[in-house]
């Protein structure tokens, strides 16, 4: 297939990719399409299917203006042809089934076939495409995009949705423009869900999964209610009573058989209903959210808006949590704000990240033997303590030290002990806040009055935040490469940050559990789109993913398991010495000697190290998931077209391979982190830098 482009514009175009599902690029795919000439393009057929397929260029300047192909010339059939010049498709890919008949010239100068930017004609060996000599650029989507206006619309297009009766309906959305997207349940729409929602199965094989549970528990609830009815009704009524506990028991276990069978076989209708809906919208590349129970498409840029509006009233009903600045800066007493190096008016975000940074500076990790390093450490402790408490911040502002001196408590900040425990502050862009510093806060915080439905729903909406902010992130760091098309530029910026990141705690292990995810999310996307989701390549990706997924939940069980013995050994010891010795108080027992409480000291040491690892593989399992679901909102992205995300895909592969570089390269040159000669260390400097 020769394809002749005329180019009218001024503007030279080079190739930005191609997916072709028969046929190859016979011209040079380095060659240029120059400006205000005539050049020729040639893909060879292949053998049996001839040419079917996408391509598109892009501007060699400013990478903005885009010129994308759907093509098909088959042995046998009709040709297809469709085009765009400037902005490229929502989804160049579904344009390949709908592209229109090549129609030839009606007369020696006309273009029947008509797209933005560009026409076209059919030949006798192609397509010639005649490129406009004005066209739009693409510009980047941003949160700011989304007017207060679409923000409106989109939330009463949620909560019509939400209202939507239809057994699992795909959600639809006929406008093309990206603020349109619609984003519900746990992609930032309304929360909870109707019944028949929740349970409703994504597919054939969650249906039958969830039917073979349902099913399977009703019948170990049966069986159970027959063996135990009778014999409670022997403990009461004799011979009697057994007799009538058998019988209720058989027809109220039957009962409960009989009946979740049922369900089960009724969720697995429901999935096998689903399963043409799944297929489809896995195509359309949406996601499933459960809280509605249907399929929805991604819009990390509606996400991000609508998370920074939360964000921004969470803070404002927080005392002390506004973003806007704390006083107009007159205070008693600027030491703790100097040692800080921050202004008096800084904001509690600005405070926490002054401290993080000062205390990786003297943290004494970094600084081992030195004893100043070390008290400065402590100090920076006691001041974040005052300072990131909005009322003993009001009480320093006011009477300075004296004034807070006697109000401290010594307490332990979770976020700042697992932050320095794992070095997870300086990954926060990447990570986020992991999730057992966001459930020991939370739980920490929680009233006893507070409800448990209450305290998951919480912890689901910080956990969702996280997702949006590293699904954020990643986009602004891979622009490099996906947008400024530098790919040396992009891996040397990103061999550098690795190697800095590769420096703090657990910094090596936590690059490779991002670069494992990363790599294996990447490369399971572009099997996708490019190779098929029942291709070998597909299937090669996803049993990466799931035996990666599997060996650190092995090693987390095998961890916990071990942490379980040892934490035996230590109670054993224990109470071993306690009872050594009569008591001379009831309910309390005689102090250890220093010889006994030595040996209880190292049965607790010995244990240390395989404590942090479990904690550390409960890390691990969580950036696993977490990094799943911020790769769906990245690379999934409905507010960016088809082609970015297929960049987007290859900049997180080539991410991935960096990380994991950086991180072998890292382990090869120090101590693994929680070995049995620093897991004490660690723990200790963690939780000192920790106390509040």
């Amino acid at each position: 297939m020769i394809i002749e482009i005329i180019n009218d514009c001024e503007l030279a175009f080079q190739l930005d990719g191609d997916w072709l599902k028969a046929g190859d690029f016979k011209s040079e795919k380095s060659a240029l399409i120059p400006p205000l000439a005539q050049t020729t393009v040639e893909i060879a057929p292949s053998a049996v299917e001839g040419v079917s397929g996408v391509a598109w260029w892009v501007d060699v300047t400013g990478h903005s203006v885009y010129l994308s192909m759907a093509m098909s010339k088959p042995r046998i059939g009709k040709n297809t042809f469709s085009c765009y010049a400037g902005l490229p498709p929502p989804n160049l890919k579904t344009i390949l089934s709908k592209a229109p008949k090549l129609e030839s010239a009606t007369t020696e100068a006309s273009f029947p076939g008509q797209g933005p930017g560009c026409e076209w004609v059919a030949t006798k060996q192609g397509v010639r495409v005649r490129i406009f000599s004005e066209l739009d650029e693409f510009v980047p989507p941003t949160a700011s995009d989304l007017s207060p206006k679409e923000q409106s619309e989109t939330e009463g297009a949620e909560g019509a949705e939400g209202a939507e009766g239809a057994e699992g309906e795909v959600e639809h959305v006929p406008s093309t423009s990206s603020t349109a997207l619609a984003i519900p349940g746990a992609y930032g729409g309304k929360e909870g869900g109707d019944f028949m929602a929740l349970t409703r199965p994504k597919d054939g094989t969650d249906g039958l999964v969830r039917g073979l549970k349902t099913a399977g528990v009703s019948v170990a609830g049966g069986l159970v209610t027959i063996v135990a009815a009778p014999v409670a009704g022997a403990r009461s009524g004799g011979a009697t009573g057994f007799v009538k506990g058998l019988g209720v028991g058989v027809l109220g276990g039957a009962a409960m058989a009989v009946g979740g069978v049922g369900c089960g076989i009724a969720q697995v209708g429901r999935g096998l209903m689903q399963a043409p809906k799944a297929a489809r919208a896995r195509r359309e590349e949406k996601v499933w959210d459960q809280e509605l129970g249907k399929w929805v498409d991604v819009d990390l840029c509606a996400l991000e808006r609508q998370m920074a509006q939360e964000t921004d009233k969470d803070t404002s009903s927080t005392p002390g949590g506004s973003g806007e600045p704390h006083s107009d800066g007159q205070v008693a007493d600027t030491e703790y704000y100097d040692l800080l190096q921050i202004q008096p008016n800084a904001n509690p975000s600005e405070i926490k990240k002054a401290y993080y940074k000062e205390a990786r500076l003297c943290h004494p990790d970094k600084n081992p033997g030195d004893a100043e390093a070390t008290a400065k450490f402590q100090k920076l402790s006691t001041i974040y303590q005052v300072l990131s408490d909005p009322e003993l911040r009001k009480k320093y502002d006011r009477d300075g030290k004296d004034g807070v001196d006697k109000q401290k408590t010594v307490q332990m900040d979770p976020r700042a002990f697992f932050g320095l425990l794992f070095g997870s502050e300086r990954f926060e862009p990447w990570t986020g806040e992991l999730l057992i510093a966001a459930q020991a806060d939370h739980f920490t915080k929680a009233n006893e009055d507070d409800e448990m439905s209450e305290l998951e729903k919480s912890l689901k909406k910080r956990q969702l935040r996280r997702e949006v902010a590293c699904a954020v992130n990643l986009r602004e760091r891979c622009a490099r490469y996906v947008y400024g098309r530098d790919t040396e530029g992009f891996k040397a910026q990103m061999r550098k940050e690795a190697s800095e990141l590769a420096s703090s705690q657990f910094g090596p292990e936590l690059l490779q559990a991002l670069g494992e995810m990363y790599l294996v999310r990447s490369e399971i996307y572009l099997a996708n789109e490019l190779h098929g989701r029942i291709s070998l390549t597909k299937s090669r990706a996803s049993m990466k993913h799931n035996g990666l997924v599997l060996k650190h939940r092995l090693r987390f069980y095998k961890n916990a398991a071990g942490s379980l013995i040892k934490a035996g050994k230590v109670y054993s010891a224990a109470s071993k010495f306690s009872k050594e010795e009569p008591t001379q108080t009831e309910g309390e027992g005689p102090p250890l000697s220093e010889e006994q409480a030595q040996e209880v000291e190292r049965v607790m040491d010995d244990a240390l190290p395989l404590f942090l690892q479990t904690a550390w593989s409960y890390v691990v399992r969580d950036i696993d998931r977490t990094v799943r679901d911020v790769g769906r909102k990245f690379l999934q992205d409905k507010s960016v077209p088809w082609q970015i995300r297929i960049r987007r895909a290859e900049a997180l592969k080539l991410l991935g391979e960096i990380f994991q570089a950086e991180a072998t390269a890292a382990k090869a040159a120090g101590p693994e982190q929680g070995a049995d000669g620093t897991a004490k260390a660690v723990l200790q400097e963690a939780m000192l830098g920790a106390m509040r």
